[in-house]
């Protein structure tokens, strides 16, 4: 019975999977971000946006330290990348950096 039931289970999964595939296959390809202008408004919501996470980023961060699941470097380390990464979407004007050195992967 159990045997049965994972092998029905599998060909459903299968199924659903392939039809998936079928509908992002015929997808458009998404619009190219770099034409994008932003406002000066647009800009603000979006930096008010990246504060807000990245001081969330640095709360969990620094629980994570007062738990004693990392030490003060590693979580210093971490605080930094995250700062050095919103330092770069700010001189970029919060555009979203693009995938740069990676090639389409085709599973």
């Amino acid at each position: 019975m159990k045997k049965t039931a994972l092998i029905l289970l599998l060909g459903i999964s299968m199924f659903t999977l392939s039809s998936a595939s079928e509908v992002f296959a015929n997808e458009q390809p998404a619009a190219k971000t770099e034409k994008v202008q932003l406002t000066d408004k647009q800009k603000s919501e979006l930096s008010s946006i990246h504060e807000d996470i990245l001081a969330k980023k640095k709360e969990l961060i620094m629980k994570y330290v007062e738990y004693g699941m990392m030490n003060k470097e590693q979580g210093d380390k971490i605080i930094q990348r995250f700062e050095e990464h919103y330092n770069m979407l700010k001189e970029n004007g919060y555009k979203m950096p693009g995938h740069h050195g990676h090639s389409r992967h085709n599973h």
